[in-house]
């Protein structure tokens, strides 16, 4: 039955989510009709309730609630699965269609993506329009409604990645294509959602000012840094990235949001602010950054994480909770559980299997790993026998290198079953390199925008100068380690 180990214990919502998640697991894999689930949930939940208020099933009260959380997973999924087929019988058929841009659309020379919203149809419509036949494409933004004179296409399935069920796990079953802007009418703007139209507006002029100070290649890549964009990124770079096993700094994810906040840590550091103070400056800043770049599921994960883990910290210092509950492992639970009960599916979503493996194996590494190890280096500042003996500290570059290890080695099972890859020894020594200077470069790009923001250009320049040297260093690193022999092995 339940763990009775204390460090089970005292995480009991880590437990909840191994079952809730074994029940999307069970409907994944066995089709299950909603009406069975919904009774056996119901019969569950009736025996589970009866438990707690009798003393002969009391004792099976733990094993009743976690079968209860197996079956409502279960029952969630059924019902949440988007019923994709029955709208690819119809797909072919249409030739225009009218509806709502309700994600941000990216931009790049040769063409532009963005996600439709048709009236009167579910789900949704994923469009390209190709600018290489039509050089004066105007741009598209979010908000606008459309009407769309293209043909839909179903979306293709097959290969190592399965695109057809990547997208209908977005509640997208149709794919248009369009290549002239008289396929295109708009009919109205700003009919999106008033808070993410205020991001999105927002994520323009600050686009403007990196494109302002830094050339197409530099501002590129610093959109990726800032805000997960690669649409304008020249495939060539994005490849080395992606062979160099650095990628993920190019995604908008806690990793980008960690060093946004470790900046700002650092400088209120400065003024001896106290963690509640640093916690009302930074919660600001996460609500934010999640507008500006919209609501991607690894970003969605680090902001949940965020106020979970603040949060309970905030409860645990003023008593309200023991600090033994405000822990990492419990934070990664609620995260988890809010975005499955959201939407179960995501548990089989490759992006929300990278985020959460990435994580997990970081906190696990420095919960059970770098404790002892530190230890047995003797790098743990402990009152020596004799007083005139200085201390020995652990060194901050060995962290680093468990963290990439952890990091490297939590996410490989799910890269390797995706996209049959396996990333080595070149990754590795590419993310010890690489991310401390994208974290720099990362933190320029923030100085950048901010000083752009001031009517005194030269300074806005100086700092751009020096931010495009140092991108200009991460695009030849990316290259280096990528060339590596050995660096990734593809199965």
């Amino acid at each position: 039955m339940y763990p009775q180990h204390p460090k089970f214990r005292r995480r009991p919502l880590l437990v909840v989510l191994v079952f809730f998640a074994l029940g999307i697991f069970i409907a994944h894999t066995w089709e299950c009709s909603f009406v069975w689930l919904a009774a056996l949930t119901a019969l569950v939940l009736t025996v589970t309730i009866a438990s707690l208020f009798s003393q002969k099933l009391r004792p099976f009260s733990t094993f009743c609630t976690l079968l209860t959380c197996t079956a409502l997973g279960a029952l969630l999924y059924t019902n949440a699965r988007f019923p994709a087929e029955r709208l690819y019988e119809h797909a072919e058929k249409i030739q225009h269609i009218r509806g709502i841009v309700v994600s941000y659309p990216d931009h790049g020379p040769e063409r532009s993506r963005f996600v439709l919203k048709p009236h009167h149809a579910p789900g949704y419509l994923q469009i390209f329009y190709d600018h290489t036949r039509d050089p004066e494409y105007f741009q598209i933004h979010y908000g606008d409604e459309l009407i769309i004179r293209a043909p839909v296409r179903v979306p293709p399935e097959g290969g190592l990645f399965n695109y057809r069920e990547y997208l209908r796990r977005r509640d997208i079953w149709g794919v248009i294509w369009i290549y002239r802007e008289s396929q295109v009418q708009v009919v109205a703007r700003r009919q999106g959602s008033l808070f993410l139209q205020w991001g999105y507006e927002l994520r323009q002029k600050l686009f403007a000012q990196i494109e302002r100070y830094l050339s197409f290649e530099q501002s590129a890549l610093l959109k990726g840094l800032l805000f997960g964009e690669r649409e304008s990124l020249p495939k060539e770079i994005e490849a080395s990235f992606r062979d160099a096993g650095v990628m993920h700094v190019l995604v908008a994810s806690g990793a980008n949001l960690g060093m946004i906040l470790a900046l700002l840590a650092l400088l209120v550091s400065w003024w001896g602010f106290s963690f509640t103070k640093l916690y009302f400056l930074a919660a600001p800043v996460v609500i934010v950054y999640l507008l500006v770049v919209g609501f991607e599921v690894s970003l969605l994960r680090a902001t949940a994480m965020f106020f979970f883990l603040t949060i309970g910290f905030l409860f645990a210092e003023r008593g309200w909770i023991l600090k033994r509950w405000a822990d990492p492992l419990q934070s990664i639970a609620t995260a988890a559980l809010a975005i499955l009960l959201l939407d179960p599916e995501a548990l089989f979503d490759v992006s929300f299997q990278l985020s959460f493996a990435g994580i997990l194996g970081i906190v696990l590494a420095m919960l059970y790993v770098w404790p002892p190890l530190i230890e047995r280096l003797g790098l743990v500042p402990r009152p020596p026998k004799d007083e005139t003996k200085p201390l020995r500290v652990a060194p901050p570059g060995l962290s680093l290198i468990l963290v990439t290890l952890a990091a490297q080695l939590a996410v490989a099972p799910v890269l390797a079953y995706h996209f049959h890859q396996v990333y080595l020894w070149g990754a590795i020594l590419g993310n010890l390199v690489i991310v401390p200077v994208a974290t720099i470069a990362l933190w320029g790009g923030i100085f950048l925008l901010i000083a752009s923001a001031f009517p005194v250009s030269i300074v806005a320049h100086m700092i751009g100068g020096l931010e495009g040297l140092l991108l200009q260093l991460l695009i030849a690193l990316s290259e280096f380690f990528a060339r590596l022999p050995g660096a990734v092995w593809s199965f």
